[in-house]
């Protein structure tokens, strides 16, 4: 018997979560443009350098000279 009431209760509070999580999405607008982050990543508006790499060519960096 408690077994049974668990298992709606459970699936009760499931449901409540699906509903609350889809309601969020929908006031958040997270469905309102579902093409435009995969294309929103391609656009580079400002070319950031590698990390370690802004240092000329032969010269290593502060952290890998060793000193003797």
């Amino acid at each position: 018997m408690w077994g049974l009431i668990l298992f709606f209760a459970w699936t009760a509070l499931e449901i409540l979560f699906v509903v609350a999580i889809i309601a969020w999405g929908f006031e958040t607008g997270q469905w309102k443009d579902i093409e435009e982050p995969k294309y929103r990543m391609l656009v580079d508006l400002e070319l950031q350098p590698w990390p370690g790499r802004d240092k000329p060519k032969g010269e290593k960096p502060a952290a890998q000279v060793v000193k003797h």
